[in-house]
């Protein structure tokens, strides 16, 4: 708050910036996936999904088989689909809370697009990063589901809904991702003027100036990633070593910053799935993630 009033222009520019970045990239890049999953859901589409992934999501993470269908949609749409999915599922009855906890675990990963898109071509200027980055972020999101598998076997399927009608469904589908992204944009915004306020503190200089520069951009890469994912994963990139600089995105991704978290957050409260579970989950998620990453990226830069 002092920061605001003593900068109110600094801000202001990098309120506008995140506004910018949400407006330009993420809306027009989620807004369809938000839409179209809310639709699909309604539309009792995630029956058929389910039916035919319930025997591996129960099998491997314990879960109702609706697992199944958070995951392909997670999988290709990305942060925060799956939570959002997760939380129209829980308010139709079909899912409880434990079972909200256990896909969850699975389930809260980054998109292909923005994996080999923004991380490959734009950040690494190599899309074999991104694929090293989103094969160890997806072993990581798995094995963070078996870890936290529990052993109870209740709470899947708890009711059917009937099918609602096309009107019904579009005009509930357009106000609930309307709302959404609403709160996807709020947080971005946020966690931009966040990390541009460490600036001001000179923490990033005094980082800089004391540590040598593989141990200062992973400490600021770390640092930033655990705020927003997109900041954390460029300071990453500049780390000079290859393999660490892999990991390390690799990391911010997986954890996706305090940024994507509330926003995951905003609708698994709903689930009544509490914020430490969230994030006790997306940091095993991390550190998973991480050690794939590390083993993955010495392996490809070692043999080719």
């Amino acid at each position: 708050m002092v920061l605001l009033v003593a900068k109110p222009d600094y801000f202001l520019q990098s309120a506008s910036k995140g506004l910018l970045l949400f407006a330009t990239s993420v809306l027009p890049a989620i807004f369809p996936f938000f839409f179209c999953s809310t639709l699909l859901t309604a539309f009792g589409a995630s029956a058929a999904v389910s039916s035919m992934g319930a025997k591996p999501v129960r099998v491997l993470f314990n879960a109702a088989p609706e697992g199944a269908y958070v995951l392909l949609l997670s999988l290709l749409s990305g942060y925060p689909i799956g939570a959002a999915t997760i939380s129209e599922l829980y308010k139709k009855g079909i899912i409880d809370t434990e079972q909200a906890k256990r896909i969850s675990s699975f389930t809260s990963t980054s998109g292909p697009v923005f994996m080999l898109g923004t991380m490959g071509t734009t950040v690494f200027h190599d899309v074999t990063y991104g694929v090293l980055i989103m094969a160890a972020h997806y072993a990581g999101a798995f094995v963070t589901g078996l870890i936290f598998r529990g052993k109870r076997k209740d709470g899947g399927n708890v009711m059917r809904l009937a099918v609602a009608d096309t009107d019904d469904a579009v005009r509930q589908s357009i106000s609930s991702s309307t709302l959404a992204m609403l709160a996807v944009g709020g947080y971005i915004v946020i966690g931009n003027m966040l990390i541009d306020a460490l600036s001001l503190t000179g923490l990033p200089e005094l980082i800089c100036s004391t540590l040598s520069p593989v141990a200062a951009n992973t400490v600021l890469a770390f640092l930033y990633g655990a705020v927003e994912v997109t900041r954390g994963s460029m300071q990453a990139a500049a780390i000079p070593l290859p393999f660490l600089s892999v990991a390390a995105a690799t990391a911010a991704v997986s954890f996706g910053g305090f940024s994507v978290i509330l926003q995951s957050q905003t609708f698994l409260s709903v689930c009544k799935v509490r914020f430490s579970s969230l994030i006790a989950r997306k940091s095993v998620q991390c550190v998973t993630s991480f050690v794939f990453a590390l083993i993955f990226s010495l392996i490809f830069f070692n043999i080719f």
